[in-house]
């Protein structure tokens, strides 16, 4: 069934009934079965689009602290690359990265934290480096916090 979905999502003007499943899918990344588990993350990532992504990546970041090892780091990677994406708001974006650090900071490669700094130097309007700084200095203040959230 998941398979045959995520044929179904990438197939032009059939994703919408794709996405009337996403409850389903994302009940799917509980299962015992690690193939189905993985089978619900690439649905969820080819389904992903501007309507669904927060509530996705939000319940993709959810399930990350459950989540076995052997699918967290595609999980990460994942999660990041629909975060950058489908961003509307910046600040959900440096906001999920900062999640994933502390979640799961093991598995958040060098490629994904460059690229919030990156975002952050090089926005121009707004106040996002001074919402970055704010927010990166509550996330570094507990006595324990990951190594990767230092290096942001």
């Amino acid at each position: 069934g998941l398979m045959t979905m995520a044929r179904l999502a990438q197939i032009e003007g059939s994703a919408e009934g794709v996405k009337k499943h996403q409850a389903t899918v994302l009940v799917s990344l509980k299962d015992a079965d690690i193939s189905v588990r993985r089978r619900a993350l690439d649905l969820l990532f080819v389904m992903c689009d501007t309507d669904n992504a927060e509530r996705i990546v939000d319940e993709l970041v959810a399930h990350l602290a459950l989540a076995d090892a052997a699918i967290r780091e595609e999980m990460v990677l994942k999660i990041a690359i629909l975060a950058e994406k489908y961003a509307t708001d910046l600040r959900w974006y440096v906001d999920t990265i900062l999640k994933l650090i502390s979640i799961s900071g093991d598995h958040v490669s060098d490629p994904i934290w460059h690229r919030v700094v990156q975002i952050v130097t090089n926005h121009p309007q707004g106040d996002l480096q001074g919402y970055a700084s704010a927010t990166l200095l509550v996330a570094v203040s507990p006595r324990r916090c990951h190594e990767t959230a230092v290096r942001v």
